[in-house]
């Protein structure tokens, strides 16, 4: 049975991707107390006694704010430990799958990013994940990266949990209106993972025109006020009334992308994976709500 390294453990992708690999692979989960990521300096150390066939990296600092006063803790964490990781990787030749975030740009666009379109952070968090994704490069790793964007799930704390907590209480919301992107589901997130993963295993590793940057997040978009009212919807919440509002009349101490859509075709092109479209991915979250 092949064995899989996964690094984290409490995480929404993490928790799913546990999910959907157990059983099938040998899994070895690497969370906080195996292999603390702030730590550098012995993260080769503890992989090296370990010898997987594929290692699977999802864990990052996400605190987008929280990162413009913890640039240090970000950096350690997206930038540093991924170029450990990534130089374990290539000297080993372990083929490794990576996650970043569409926080890599501007967010000025009109259209879909592709890959190869200028990445531009506006904050700590997208530089840190930036510089990540530069390591893992300049190390030469046999690796992909993944960007994806606007995670959420029934697991942690995010934007779709947030929502139904609030409507336990609130009966009017007022929700950013002027920001676009591709909400996904952690699910959905782990179940193509999980294809791409059984297609460089079976192949023994990734080939040099496999090696690289990919757009990794549900097909379509939507504003987050439309966001919102959508998961009322399918969780059968009527309610709460959502108000579209600006970015000005909500400010955050980091500036988000007001357009961060990802063009996924590469993905599909090369691995044959592609995610739902954010509608029916969110369909499944709320059924899996009803679960709980």
């Amino acid at each position: 049975m092949k064995k899989i390294i996964l690094i984290g453990r409490n995480g929404q992708v993490t928790s799913y991707l546990q999910r959907v690999l157990k059983g099938d692979y040998e899994l070895e989960v690497l969370g906080r107390e195996q292999l603390d990521l702030s730590q550098t300096g012995v993260i080769q150390e503890v992989l090296d006694k370990s010898t997987p066939s594929l290692i699977i990296n999802p864990a990052a600092y996400t605190a987008v704010d929280l990162a413009e006063e913890h640039q240090q803790d970000a950096m350690a964490i997206n930038r540093d430990a991924v170029a450990e990781i990534a130089a374990f990787c290539s000297k080993s030749q372990t083929p490794l799958i990576h996650f970043s975030t569409d926080y890599v740009f501007a967010g000025d666009a009109n259209e879909p990013y592709l890959e190869t379109d200028a990445t531009i952070p506006n904050g700590m968090y997208g530089q840190s994940k930036l510089e990540g994704e530069q390591a893992i490069l300049a190390a030469k790793a046999p690796a992909i990266i993944l960007r994806t964007s606007w995670v959420y799930s029934n697991q942690g704390k995010n934007f779709y949990k947030t929502m139904l907590n609030l409507a336990s209480t609130r009966d009017e919301l007022s929700v950013v209106a002027d920001q676009v992107g591709a909400p996904t589901y952690a699910g959905s997130i782990a179940d193509a993972t999980k294809q791409i993963a059984e297609k460089i295993l079976e192949q023994g590793g990734l080939t040099e025109e496999q090696v690289g940057v990919y757009h990794f997040t549900c097909q379509g978009q939507t504003s987050w006020a439309e966001f919102a009212k959508a998961i009322f919807v399918e969780n059968e919440i009527s309610t709460v009334t959502v108000n579209g509002i600006t970015t000005e009349e909500y400010p955050t101490p980091a500036k988000r992308p007001a357009f961060s859509v990802l063009n996924g075709d590469k993905l599909t092109r090369v691995f044959g994976v592609s995610l739902p479209h954010w509608g029916t991915a969110l369909a499944h979250c709320a059924a899996e709500t009803k679960t709980l």
